[in-house]
């Protein structure tokens, strides 16, 4: 294995999970309450959508429609619209 890529994200990343059909990455930064989404196409964060506190773990729904984001620090589920990105 070798590094082909370096994405910055937000800050303190903790968890990461890619949409069913390859093409869009989420990763969870812990410290500032947000999740980067990249796409795999070109390595480009293109959003980064606030939710709740101290992000950790992510999961996209079988069909890439939501992503589930679990908040440590909030104790709440946020979900998100993959398509709308809220």
């Amino acid at each position: 294995l070798a590094v082909v890529d370096t994405v910055s994200v937000g800050d303190g990343p903790v968890g990461i999970a890619v949409d069913p059909m390859g093409s869009a990455v989420y990763v969870g930064n812990s410290l500032d309450n947000t999740v980067s989404v990249i796409s795999t196409i070109d390595n480009v964060v293109t959003d980064t959508v606030a939710v709740g506190v101290r992000p950790h773990g992510i999961a996209v729904s079988p069909s890439g429609d939501h992503a589930y984001v679990a908040n440590f620090g909030s104790a709440s589920l946020s979900v998100l619209s993959t398509a709308t990105r809220t």
